[in-house]
């Protein structure tokens, strides 16, 4: 991959003389990443499409109301500590400092099991309320209790996978969490998901998890030969320090992604919660580049952070929102030219969502084009200001998710949806200029 990079930008000397040492790196490992994250959402696409086609709309909403839950269960059981883990990893390898490195990984996985195994408990034993009380879906329980299965799996998959990040190992952490688990869901869903109708649509995901969870314990211990040599130590009170704020962020951004299915799933119909599940999960792809960019950059910011070289710092995170926002632009064309085409793929019920999918790419976009603000403030150890940012956008989503959905169904969860999105990132691009002076999007930026 680096010789085909390598190779185009030979073809543009005036662009290639511009790219210092940091970007190439970004470039180079962004190319690795968004090949097997295309590869991964194109599975996960599929994924979506067999399972609408083969359950309908109705039988979609019960599947994403279910994962739901197990999404809300697997953030208490990470607590963090998957972003911790690439923080740490990341900065203390840039200075071979390999001690730190297993000792936080083996604490992290240590509190991560306990904390996801008790998540997994309280989903099995409040099942029946959830789906009785809150969503009035008395027949959500056993499927929700199925899915509780996938919490403990899916919690290693994604600590494995950032650990591997802030090794730099982008091809094996996109192995395990990009295309690993959409694979194998999709092949046990061709096999089982119309006999089996939402059970085995959850079957198909819960294997996914449990065979990624072990492949990444191998592709991680393949990839750190000099932990065998060396005992861990690390603090864990650095460990919490640093979790605790990461905990909250990932649980309110969580919030923030889910309460308008939440919402429906209240105040709407099963066939609302799959509609709008599905357009959700399309309109992501215009962030595409964004998390395949962030895999390479989140690691080489807190490198670069650790160094102290902050103007590289600076006119890297400027220049991947640059890449970023050239890249992104076709797929928000399309769906914003032809959006009822792009639902229409998954079947006859799914067309009228495509209002929705062209307001929620909007809100995507917006995260594109203002760059990986979130993990420069995390990578440079300013996870407070990005958990207070979080806080203030959660209950801003809640709000108008009660507001709006209520009143105006399912336009009015993507527009909410999509307005939080977009206020998040720009809150947190004023707060890394106003911490860091570091001015990440690139439009009105003059060197």
């Amino acid at each position: 991959m680096e010789k085909v990079v390598e190779f185009i930008l030979n073809r543009f000397p005036s662009v290639r003389d511009r790219i210092d040492v940091h970007m190439m790196e970004v470039i180079n490992g962004a190319a690795v990443a968004l090949v097997l994250k295309v590869l991964g959402a194109g599975l996960t696409f599929l994924f979506n499409l067999v399972l609408a086609r083969t359950l309908g709309a109705d039988g979609a909403g019960h599947y994403f109301l279910a994962l739901t839950v197990t999404t809300i269960a697997t953030v208490f059981g990470r607590m963090g500590l998957d972003n911790t883990l690439l923080r740490f990893t990341a900065a203390n390898a840039a200075v071979n400092d390999w001690v730190a490195v297993k000792g936080a990984y083996v604490k992290g996985m240590k509190l991560a099991f306990i904390a996801s195994s008790l998540s997994t408990v309280a989903v099995f034993v409040f099942a029946p309320v959830l789906a009785d009380k809150v969503f009035q879906k008395p027949e959500l329980s056993i499927p929700m209790r199925w899915m509780s299965v996938a919490v403990v799996p899916m919690t290693f998959v994604m600590l494995h996978a950032e650990g591997l990040k802030g090794l730099k190992r982008i091809r094996d952490s996109f192995i395990v969490f990009g295309v690993g688990v959409p694979a194998i869901s999709l092949t046990v869903l061709l096999l089982f998901g119309a006999r089996y109708g939402v059970n085995g649509a959850i079957w198909a995901y819960a294997s996914g998890a449990i065979f990624t969870s072990l492949l990444g314990v191998i592709l991680w211990n393949i990839a750190t030969p000099k932990l065998r040599k060396v005992s861990g130590v690390f603090r864990t009170n650095d460990l919490f320090k640093s979790s605790m704020p990461l905990f909250w962020i990932a649980s309110l951004s969580m919030m923030i992604n889910w309460t308008a299915t939440f919402a429906l799933g209240v105040w709407g119909t099963q066939e609302d919660v799959g509609i709008f599940s599905m357009a959700s999960r399309t309109a992501m792809l215009t962030s595409l580049i964004l998390t395949s960019v962030n895999s390479i950059s989140a690691p080489k910011f807190a490198e670069l952070y650790k160094k102290k070289e902050i103007a590289a710092l600076g006119a890297t995170a400027r220049n991947t929102a640059k890449l970023m926002t050239i890249i992104a632009s076709p797929l928000l064309l399309l769906f914003l030219v032809a959006p009822q085409w792009v639902m229409g793929m998954f079947g006859e019920e799914f067309p009228k969502g495509g209002i929705l999918l062209s307001i929620l790419a909007i809100g995507q976009f917006v995260n594109v084009v203002t760059g990986s603000v979130g993990y420069l403030l995390i990578m440079s150890g300013n996870e407070k200001d990005m958990r207070n940012t979080v806080v203030v956008v959660s209950g801003i989503s809640v709000l108008l998710n009660v507001i709006l959905v209520k009143e105006f169904g399912l336009i009015g969860a993507a527009i909410a949806t999509a307005t939080c999105f977009s206020m998040q990132n720009i809150i947190a691009t004023y707060i890394v200029w106003r911490k860091l002076k570091i001015l990440t999007t690139p439009l009105w930026y003059k060197a």
